[in-house]
């Protein structure tokens, strides 16, 4: 069954799914700055578009189309979009 969800009133949408034991989003973020909380390990890819990230640790670092990122489980990391981003988000 995919799982709709929104956050920061609705700028932020995504589709949830599990296929084989693996759990995924793919989602969409609208222009703006989001900090966002993980339970999980989760393995972020930028789909298209680009976006800073401010992470745990407090590194700043910028991924576009092609490029992952890893964000420890409990922990809070802000996403900063100029234009509208897709993603794909593997929690492990």
């Amino acid at each position: 069954m995919i799982k709709v969800s929104e956050y920061f009133d609705g700028r932020v949408k995504s589709l949830g799914q599990e296929l084989t034991g693996q759990r995924f989003t793919v989602g969409i973020i609208e222009p703006g700055e989001y900090t966002f909380g993980t339970q999980t390990l989760e393995i972020m890819e930028i789909i298209y578009g680009e976006m800073d990230v401010v992470h745990p640790d407090g590194r700043h670092d910028s991924y576009r189309k092609g490029q992952s990122f890893q964000v420890p489980r409990d922990t809070k990391f802000t996403v900063t979009a100029k234009q509208p981003v897709t993603y794909l988000c593997l929690y492990q």
